[in-house]
């Protein structure tokens, strides 16, 4: 039965890609790819230089995995780097790593597609970070002798329950996997899934955080005359909580008159909604890219700036959380020793709160937020150790690349 339907599936996605080019070649994510995508234009490489393949989806997975890069990059300095990625945000963050030799979009997962590419890179390993688990791409690897491993492989209870849907399937995709995961509670789903190589190594993102370097924290401040002025940060803001967050700025602003908010929306698109809900609340707002003095609210449409935008705020929120998306992740404000807020939808970073074992503030709506934030700018002294002690737990949990390292050296040896 698992090989008939992974026959099928090979079939749809055969005969559907290229109708699907078509569709989607003004897609954002899509746009200037789609030959890319089908096979028809492969990467270059060069002859006799073996190439290590890293798949990750967006823009989290490529954060996760730019310590690891780099990393491998400088133990297997003869190796070349390629690296996809499904989306233009994820290549765009991408870019930013000078260790990578190549990048370039993920292709549509057909075994003629996947089977073009693998001949043409011929890598030593195939590195999946987290849970983007193409069929295609994995049989593929292995029909051309290619060791196959997830790093940081996370698998939530409900992709656990989608898989376990077509238990044979998987089992007969993932049987010759090999999983490095970033917790026990996802290894044993991928372990109950028929993967038998299974190690629990640790969260890479606990070493993709930056060093925190208190110049840029008194630079940012500088740049925005912040002064003493009290900071706001809301980071990540996810679709549907822009209302929310605004009404919280519009409330702590009513009672402390000087301070600034800074709304950084997860997705680019989010920042016309965000003007405009700032302008109906009376605040003077700005955006970043046309700072101007003086102003209440400023709301970030570039990129790559969240990391020491918290660091320049005494309080911070971090989005995705007051609506059921999962959260983000709380591990930056805290790196800064920022006293961190969020709300009650977490499950895809239960894994960040463990390690700060309740150090955080939990708020469930508009109103809680806005009173903690207006709290903690009041009295700061009162949330110092807080913040402190949540720096200090993360801290002692770094150091998990030499992990994933000594790991993969059997693979890449």
């Amino acid at each position: 039965m698992a090989r008939i339907l992974i026959l099928v599936y090979r079939f749809l996605i055969g005969v559907l890609m290229w109708p699907a080019g078509l569709a989607l070649f003004r897609h954002p994510n899509f746009r200037g790819t789609i030959l890319s995508r089908l096979g028809l234009i492969l990467p270059p490489v060069s002859k006799g230089r073996p190439v290590i393949w890293i798949h990750a989806a967006s823009m989290g997975e490529v954060k996760a995995v730019s310590g690891l890069i780099k990393a491998l990059k400088k133990i297997y300095p003869d190796r070349a780097v390629f690296l996809s990625s499904m989306t233009a945000i994820g290549r765009q963050m991408a870019s930013s790593i000078p260790e990578l030799d190549h990048i370039f979009p993920l292709p549509f997962d057909s075994a003629w597609v996947m089977g073009r590419y693998f001949r043409k890179l011929s890598p030593s390993a195939l590195l999946i970070v987290e849970t983007e688990l193409w069929p295609n791409m994995i049989l593929s690897a292995h029909k051309h002798g290619v060791p196959v491993v997830v790093v940081n492989a996370r698998m939530t209870e409900r992709s656990f329950r989608r898989y376990s849907l077509v238990r044979g399937v998987a089992r007969k995709i993932l049987g010759n996997v090999s999983v490095l995961a970033m917790a026990e509670k996802d290894s044993g789903r991928f372990a109950r899934l028929g993967v038998g190589n299974v190690k629990t190594l640790g969260n890479l993102k606990l070493d993709s955080i930056q060093e925190v370097d208190l110049g840029r924290r008194s630079e940012m401040r500088d740049r925005y005359g912040i002064q003493k002025r009290p900071v706001f940060i809301a980071g990540s803001i996810r679709e549907g909580e822009e209302p929310f967050v605004m009404e919280a700025v519009r409330h702590a602003a009513a009672e402390i008159p000087s301070l600034m908010s800074i709304l950084v929306p997860r997705h680019p698109d989010q920042v016309g909604l965000l003007s405009e809900l700032a302008k109906q609340s009376g605040l003077v707002c700005c955006l970043k890219s046309r700072f101007e003095y003086g102003t209440d609210v400023i709301i970030v449409d570039t990129m790559g700036e969240l990391f020491n935008l918290y660091g320049a705020s005494d309080v911070a929120f971090v989005g995705g959380s007051l609506v059921n998306l999962g959260g983000q992740n709380i591990l930056e404000p805290i790196a800064w020793g920022i006293p961190t807020l969020h709300g009650p939808h977490m499950d895809n970073f239960i894994w960040a709160l463990e390690i700060v074992e309740g150090f955080t503030i939990q708020v469930r709506g508009p109103g809680e937020l806005g009173d903690a934030i207006v709290d903690i700018a009041v009295q700061p002294e009162k949330y110092y150790d807080l913040a402190q002690e949540a720096r200090y737990l993360l801290e002692k949990r770094r150091g998990i690349t030499g992990r994933y390292v000594d790991a993969l050296d059997g693979y890449l040896r």
